[in-house]
């Protein structure tokens, strides 16, 4: 008898198990299908004879309150769990829970609980709760709980395995007699608690098979009778187990099983399998008491690894932080993550990263080559649509990383830009260990009748792991993901500014840009009126002589043309001062002291101030600027000349020159006793090229023009005070000049 009508179950196909609409129970106990809201028994197994004093084709179509004791506790046809029940004036221990729209019944004989057996689990649930007061990791918690299961259950063995990402299974703590040998370090594929076998542990968290040699008892019949198919039994308390795990139990050379899942935050971690080699059966005290264990140590593994976990983030959010202030105070991305301690390395357990950021890779500590790097960043845009990627096998992935696994056997990958192919990566190498299985895991047996059978051998089996990486943490995902948001932010941010940067310096270019066009204004100016009748009376000249050549006409004309041509060589000389001047944007700055520069202007000027008995006066509070000199120079000289060019007839020219600081600004006076002017007429002409308010023969009013332009390209302002008569004051004001290098 098989436990599914037309379908076979092999190592090929148990993956894809149906165990849910199995039609067989074990025979500890009965069980009865009833219709939820009439509870009329559809469907029993067909040992229910021996358990009660009612034969099968008696109960079927039958009401549940035919073989209910009178005084029988009142029964809730919505209640799950397991209740006192009697049933034919014989003591039950019944097990309910709903199953569509039919209620399942399973009764086991209700067995003493001695109030002897009561004081020793109290006891030995004591010692475990003081052992594990003082215990702080998984692997020293769970050895006293394996005591603790065996010390309740009287089995030969207890293993308490974990589950890796792969589903693979490691024994990482034991308890056993010498009956039965160690399973301690091994470990077991993940073929060996298929998909179905797993959902299951997640919903029934005990699993019992008292005898695995017993006769399978049938449900009778297999098809319900008003769904037409097989009821749902999935989190039945007796449902036969697999075939094909019966047959694998009876390889590792057991007679009883019992599980318990482990399930940390809802999660399953892993399971405790008992086995012992004569049949035992657990009644439900036992059961229940080390469920009650499994779930106080599924607790603590939640505490123990929230507290790692929250100690390890603690260390990764440091190293964060010191990184992100880094880059926030102005650090390039190179010198603020790779080359400092703690880096980019110290966010991860890898021991490689990489950032392809603007076209450029950067790389520290342990990662394949540049070109294998961009390879795989291309194949990352290409296949990879999530913004975070990792794996421990990348070649499995990626088949082209199977030249590079001792450097990243393990990949994390956090994507920027995948338009540009801009990624953060993070390797792990190769673990480079052997893994010791229970049984080689890849050997299957294949049958008599073409069935695919489980391994027959539990021998140790040493396997060589290739290709992989210590798996990813979630710590370590998290943490990388806050850093490349605040790498992102700050190169946003940043960009921003080099934008409001950029725009600031077109506003300049603008402005710059419209100084120059009302420059060339003025010598468009200056060629149309200084140069156009110069060249006029050339053409003239040159059409008198052809109309009366000769050497008398000849003479006139060259005498007219070399004053003509003096004049245009005196213009174009001028515009090459001008034009020298706007060219020149960027002069050296130097310290120059204010007494020697004067010094050399009187030097200059000697014979103007000897002829007129010039004094020349200094009061420098400031004895020294940071300043292009040939500017400075050209300014007081331009002062100087003027205030000695446009002296009174009628007095001594008395020239004062000073300097002094008020807050940042720094003052340079030229002060004169000379003819003065009346600003009132003057108005804004007095820096206009060629704009002359004297009637003295050296003036061709380019100077203050000229000084007026190099103040401005200094950053300056000029002010000026001026009467007719009572002399004349120009101080400029160098608000911007790096004062540093001045003398205090």
């Amino acid at each position: 008898m098989q436990n599914y009508q037309n379908h076979r179950v092999d190592l090929s196909n148990c993956d894809k198990e149906p165990i849910h609409i199995i039609g067989r129970i074990q025979p500890h106990g009965f069980l009865l299908v009833l219709g939820q809201e009439s509870l009329i028994i559809e469907q029993a197994s067909r040992n229910v004879d021996k358990f009660l004093p009612y034969g099968l084709e008696e109960l079927l179509g039958k009401s549940l309150s035919v073989i209910l004791s009178p005084g029988s506790v009142a029964f809730d046809s919505g209640f799950t769990g397991s209740q006192f029940l009697t049933l034919a004036q014989r003591p039950f221990i019944g097990h309910f829970h709903v199953s569509g729209t039919k209620t399942i019944l399973e009764c086991e004989p209700s067995a003493p609980y001695p109030d002897s057996e009561k004081l020793r689990h109290n006891t030995i649930l004591w010692q475990l709760h003081n052992q594990l007061n003082n215990l702080y990791t998984v692997e020293s918690v769970a050895e006293p709980v394996a005591h603790t299961l065996r010390a309740i259950l009287g089995y030969d063995r207890v293993d308490v395995t974990q589950f890796d990402q792969d589903w693979h299974t490691d024994v990482i703590a034991e308890s056993r007699n010498e009956r039965l040998n160690s399973f301690i370090g091994h470990h077991f594929p993940a073929s060996d608690i298929p998909a179905p076998a797993r959902e299951l542990l997640k919903q029934k968290h005990v699993r019992q098979i008292p005898d695995v040699n017993a006769q399978a008892v049938e449900i009778y019949p297999y098809f319900n009778p008003s769904t037409g198919e097989p009821t749902n039994i999935l989190r039945s308390e007796l449902r036969n187990p697999s075939e094909i795990h019966l047959e694998y139990i009876r390889n590792t050379g057991v007679a009883a099983t019992i599980s318990f899942s482990i399930l940390v935050k809802n999660q399953l971690w892993g399971v405790i399998a008992c086995h012992n080699i004569e049949p035992t059966y657990i009644e439900i005290w036992r059961r229940q008491l080390c469920d009650l264990v499994v779930k106080t140590f599924g607790n603590v593994i939640a505490s123990i690894q929230e507290k790692r976990d929250q100690e390890q983030f603690s260390r990764y959010k440091e190293v964060h932080r010191t990184l992100v202030n880094r880059l926030n105070n102005g650090e390039s991305i190179t010198e603020g993550l790779f080359q400092q301690q703690p880096s980019l390395l110290d966010l991860t357990q890898s021991h490689g990263a990489a950032l392809l950021l603007d076209k450029a890779l950067t790389t520290t500590g342990q990662t394949p080559p540049e070109e294998t790097i961009r390879k795989l960043t291309q194949w990352l845009s290409e296949h990879v649509t999530d913004g975070v990627f990792h794996t421990r096998n990348l070649s499995a992935e990626w088949p082209e990383a199977e030249a590079i696994q001792q450097e990243a056997s393990g990949l994390l990958a956090l994507e920027i830009s995948r338009y540009n192919q801009e990624y953060l990566l993070f390797f792990k190498p190769e673990i480079r260990q052997t893994r010791t299985w229970a049984g080689n895991p890849e050997k299957p047996v294949l049958g008599g009748n073409l069935h695919i059978h489980p391994r027959k051998s539990f021998e140790k089996w040493v396997e060589v792991i290739r290709g992989k990486s210590q798996p990813w943490t979630m710590n370590e995902v998290e943490i990388t993901q806050a850093l490349l948001k605040d790498l992102v932010a700050i190169r946003l941010r940043n960009q921003t500014a080099q934008l409001q940067k950029l725009n600031q310096e077109h506003l300049v270019n603008a402005e710059q840009l419209r100084t120059r066009n009302a420059q060339l204004e003025d010598f468009a100016y200056i060629i149309s009126h200084n140069l156009r009748s110069p060249l006029a009376t050339v053409k003239s000249l040159h059409q008198f002589y052809t109309a009366e050549p000769g050497e008398e006409s000849a003479a006139y004309v060259m005498e007219k043309v070399q004053k003509v041509s003096d004049n245009m060589s005196e213009t174009i000389n001028d515009l090459n001062v001008i034009l020298k001047t706007h060219l020149v944007q960027q002069l050296p700055h130097e310290e120059v002291q204010l007494a020697e520069l004067i010094e050399k202007e009187k030097q200059n000027l000697a014979a103007v101030i000897a002829q007129t008995n010039a004094e020349i006066i200094t009061e420098l509070e400031v004895p020294s600027i940071y300043i292009p000199k040939l500017y400075l120079e050209s300014i007081l000289h331009n002062f100087i000349s003027n205030a000695l060019k446009y002296r009174s007839p009628y007095r001594k020219p008395v020239v004062k020159i000073r300097s002094w600081r008020t807050g940042h600004t720094l003052h340079l006076s030229v002060s004169d006793n000379g003819l003065g002017m009346d600003l009132t007429k003057v108005g804004d002409k007095l820096f206009g090229l060629y704009k002359v308010f004297h009637n003295t023969e050296q003036s061709k009013g380019l100077g203050l023009y000229l000084t007026r332009m190099q103040v401005k390209a200094l950053g300056g302002t000029i002010d000026v005070e001026s009467a007719p008569e009572q002399g004349t004051t120009f101080t400029v004001n160098f608000g911007q000049i790096d004062y540093s290098h001045s003398a205090r």
